[in-house]
């Protein structure tokens, strides 16, 4: 299993967003915060707007516009980002639905791969993502 940098980068902006502490941010200065690049920041944001992890404010006479977090990092965990960028989780081919294997149900060496699968995926829920966020600050 490997996280992709798209999922990595979508963690660190809503980093970004959390740190902001409900001010709005444009796009690139998440990016310039985080390092992300340009060319990924506004395929993420997008993804986590339709989420509904981020909201767009639009700029007003008395307001600046930008993103700001509209999810409770207290309920979002790794796992979630991981479903959201990467899809369901298997670390072996033998796990998906769709791969057959005909030795599936006697195979020793499938149920400790799902066994293991089954405990990263417990380890992913463990912790919020504010949870996470607060722990960097120790």
């Amino acid at each position: 299993m490997k996280i992709r940098r798209e999922t990595d980068y979508a963690i660190r902006a809503i980093r970004a967003l959390y740190q902001a502490k409900g001010y709005p941010l444009f796009s690139q200065e998440i990016a310039k915060r985080e390092s992300i690049p340009s060319t990924y920041i506004l395929v993420i944001m997008s993804k986590l707007k339709s989420a509904g992890y981020v909201e767009t404010l639009y700029r007003k006479a008395d307001s600046k516009g930008g993103y700001i977090l509209s999810a409770d990092l207290r309920k979002i965990t790794l796992y979630d980002f991981y479903l959201l960028f990467e899809g369901d989780m298997a670390i072996c081919e033998c796990l998906r639905e769709e791969k057959h294997c005909s030795q599936k149900k006697t195979c020793r060496i499938h149920k400790e791969i799902c066994r293991l699968n089954k405990v990263l995926i417990k380890e992913m829920k463990r912790n919020s993502i504010e949870e996470i966020f607060i722990s960097e600050l120790d």
